[in-house]
């Protein structure tokens, strides 16, 4: 994606400085986006939860594509991702919560026709949900390794993490056609769910990969009430791993579950998380700020050495990326309930 492409049709140039960063309101007028995705024409595509894909191409935003949704709590229309192969293999990939047939949530696949997306195939379905629409997880993201990764929530019902039979409160590895992932953990396992990758999750967030290393990386959400408040986490993760929920909150220093890279005992809800000049960075809902957290060790051996602000001053934040043109590409979340709206919101900024 060029630069001249991104920065075309900036709705005002908005410009603020915070720790080093300068952010550009590249469009706005949004509702709950939720994730993006950038095109190789140097479009970008935007999800907004209550079922709506937007595409921003040269200063122009226009409705990709309208899916049926139930749209409640933290459910809707959620993760957003293209086929590794993109264009050859002309395909967008959707998380989202569906009510007909009995409310779940899915990862449906659009094809892709330029100006619109036309609804393909349902690609993984059955991905528990609740009328009250709250922890349905939804990032989903490519790895190195060709595969795509689903973050599932336990729908508050927390033994659902534990329970390897249910796809809740998990991240799953499946192909880009749905099927379970070779040399997933536990494929063969009688009564085990072939997709799943790891387990023991109540709400996990985020998705990224360390560019050097491979790692996968994710952030969850800790207990809002049900085992206290707060510890909402970062996690290094490791196919087959249980992260304890809800036998543990928080760092449990017990051998059958893996503890958490980084700790918020008094509460930071994270988004999405992403790797950008050598630092770890992750959107912060109630926290409403962009961390940067910065690693030490290797592989298999991180420590977070230094949290700071990197930028603040915008309300919530869910989405956060390393976009095609090097900048750092972040979402407000102001207009998803639970945060103050703030004028032309919600927002895509970009940092550099």
């Amino acid at each position: 994606m060029s630069r001249r492409r991104l920065l075309l049709g900036l709705l005002g140039m908005g410009l603020s400085r915070a720790q080093g960063l300068r952010a550009e309101e590249v469009v706005g007028g949004l509702e709950v986006p939720w994730a993006l995705a950038f095109l190789p024409d140097g479009g970008m595509l935007i999800a907004e939860r209550p079922g709506r894909i937007r595409l921003f191409r040269e200063g122009r935003l226009s409705t990709y594509a309208e899916l049926s949704v139930y749209h409640r709590g933290e459910s809707g229309l959620l993760g957003l991702a293209l086929h590794p192969r993109f264009p050859r293999e002309p395909y967008v990939y959707v998380y989202r919560t569906v009510e007909e047939g009995g409310l779940r949530n899915q990862v449906v696949r659009l094809r892709h026709l330029g100006e619109r997306g036309v609804l393909d195939r349902v690609v993984l379905d059955g991905i528990p949900a609740r009328p009250h629409g709250l922890h349905s997880g939804g990032r989903i993201a490519f790895g190195p390794d060709g595969m795509l990764y689903v973050t599932t929530g336990e729908v508050y019902e927390r033994e659902l993490a534990q329970d390897l039979a249910s796809l809740g409160g998990k991240i799953l590895r499946i192909t880009p056609e749905g099927a379970p992932a070779p040399g997933n953990p536990f494929l063969g396992r009688s009564g085990a769910r072939p997709e799943i990758y790891s387990y023991g999750h109540r709400n996990p967030q985020g998705l990224a990969w360390h560019p050097e290393t491979g790692e996968l990386f994710s952030s969850e959400h800790g207990p809002s009430g049900e085992q206290g408040f707060g510890h909402d986490e970062v996690n290094l993760i490791l196919p087959g791993g249980n992260y304890g929920w809800p036998r543990v909150v928080g760092r449990g220093n017990d051998p059958r579950y893996q503890d958490p890279l980084y700790l918020w005992p008094q509460g930071f809800p994270p988004g999405n998380l992403a790797f950008w000049r050598g630092a770890l960075y992750v959107a912060g809902l109630r926290g409403e700020a962009l961390l940067r957290l910065v690693l030490e060790g290797g592989k298999g051996h991180w420590r977070v050495v230094r949290v700071e602000t990197a930028l603040s001053g915008y309300g919530r934040l869910r989405e956060v990326q390393l976009g095609p043109d090097g900048a750092l590409w972040v979402t407000t979340s102001n207009r998803d309930g639970r945060g103050r709206v703030r004028p032309n919101d919600d927002k895509v900024l970009r940092l550099r």
